[in-house]
């Protein structure tokens, strides 16, 4: 899982300054958008937000994230959660791989897990090791700005639906990424820590070199362009339809920071519509 996340919120190939945590503004007329790259996951060190962030959630009509937590319940996740009564996890994995994430399971005496599909084992796999470590989303920076948000009334919109990545997962096994994906998630868990630490100060840091260097990792390379086309791309073209369907006059983006670069990232694809992008003076 945490492949695959590092390689969601670092995936980059960018025309602009690479420095993370940055704070972006997109103007078009009237409309004010800002734009930050979060990190979804994040441990104590990730305390008080940067003030200029704060200051632009207060003056935005609304906060813009990936989806609405809100929104999202068990009853809609099912659908994707669910293995047919014919289904094992040895007939998706093949024998030595099912019985790999078992034993992982077993270890963490989460046996409920092996009645759902096989990526999502993995998935939870990771976060409750993250969560050993000490990393939470509740600690991530879009948690807290839905924390401040509530608390300072400020419109809560998701960007798609709640169920969308959910959607996107559930379709590994279809197109034959099951395997990958696990075995993936399986390998990570012996260095997780250390690779949670350098995700987290990667990012803070802002060095370019450090950032553009945790992409050298080897991938699964069917893995790596499904998360760049179908998690990254497709994404992005639907939140801008968003945006311009909602056309919020002044408005907080926070999204993965993976989403704001490259050829098609938020900022790239926000100037083609016609934005001036600039970064915030003394942020980032």
């Amino acid at each position: 899982m945490f492949k695959l996340f590092s390689l969601l919120l670092l995936w980059c190939s960018s025309t602009y300054s690479l420095a993370a945590p940055a704070l972006w503004s997109a103007t078009k007329g009237e409309q004010q958008l800002w734009l930050f790259g979060s990190v979804h996951l994040a441990d104590a060190r990730l305390g008080a937000l940067p003030e200029p962030l704060l200051q632009r959630l207060a003056a935005s009509e609304r906060l813009y994230l990936e989806i609405d937590p809100d929104t999202l319940s068990p009853a809609m996740l099912a659908p994707y959660l669910t293995l047919a009564d014919n289904e094992t996890w040895q007939a998706r994995l093949g024998k030595p791989l099912a019985t790999e994430l078992e034993q992982h399971i077993d270890t963490l005496g989460l046996t409920q897990l092996k009645q759902l599909p096989p990526w999502f084992a993995a998935m939870q796999l990771s976060q409750i090791n993250a969560q050993r470590l000490g990393f939470s989303s509740h600690q991530g920076v879009d948690m807290q700005l839905l924390r401040l948000a509530k608390q300072q009334q400020v419109p809560v919109v998701g960007l798609e639906s709640p169920t969308l990545v959910f959607e996107l997962l559930a379709s590994l096994p279809g197109r034959q990424l099951e395997q990958d994906f696990v075995r993936h998630t399986l390998a990570e868990q012996e260095h997780l820590a250390q690779q949670l630490d350098r995700l987290l100060t990667t990012w803070q840091s802002g060095d370019e070199q450090a950032l553009l260097a945790l992409l050298h990792d080897e991938q699964s390379p069917v893995l790596s362009a499904f998360i760049e086309q179908e998690l990254l791309l497709a994404r992005n073209q639907h939140w801008l339809a968003t945006l311009k369907q909602q056309a919020p006059q002044k408005a907080l983006l926070v999204v993965g920071a993976l989403h704001l670069y490259g050829e098609h990232g938020l900022l790239q694809l926000l100037q083609q519509a016609g934005y001036q992008i600039k970064k915030v003076k003394g942020h980032g």
